[in-house]
């Protein structure tokens, strides 16, 4: 797999949850697009470039809750390298729990095929210390003892909403 397209598998199989989270009523959410500024568009090819830093991967709602998160997939057995989010993500996502949300990462260890619930204040801890020199990743172990797994469960791929309490 390319590095264009790490985390296409992980983004279907979030798509596929989010489609039967629908159908069944359990909730709505929904991918935002990265908004993209069309510079040519000759008929065939469009170029063009991004417009501004996107929020999150996914917003929603769930029986009344707001759920936001970033889908993240790394393909490192021991630890999770926080060089994969991006300070706006880890802002936004702080701002949205911080007004009653439900805020997380979705975090694909791929090479163990195991997916972590991974709520904003348990990683913001980890990427606090990083910009005052700590420590750039988040250990696998760490994830693994603090945070839930997500698995596939009531007929759901990925049935992250298990842990939106």
């Amino acid at each position: 797999m390319s590095y264009a397209n790490r985390g296409k598998a992980l983004q279907i199989l979030v798509e596929h949850t989010n489609n039967v989270y629908k159908h069944k009523g359990w909730a709505v959410v929904d991918e935002i697009p990265i908004p993209i500024t069309i510079t040519e568009d000759n008929g065939r090819y469009i170029k063009g470039y991004k417009k501004n830093k996107s929020t999150v991967d996914y917003v929603g709602i769930a029986h009344g809750r707001g759920i936001a998160f970033d889908a993240k997939s790394t393909q490192i057995n021991t630890s999770f390298p926080l060089a994969n989010v991006h300070e706006h993500q880890v802002e936004y996502l702080k701002k949205f729990k911080d007004q009653g949300g439900i805020a997380f990462f979705l975090i694909e260890f791929e090479k163990l095929k195991e997916f972590y619930f991974v709520p904003i204040t348990f990683f913001q801890h980890y990427w606090e210390a990083a910009k005052e020199g700590g420590r750039k990743s988040i250990p696998y172990k760490d994830i693994q003892f603090n945070c839930n797994r997500i698995k596939t469960e009531r007929g759901v791929a990925l049935d992250y909403l298990t842990h939106c309490n």
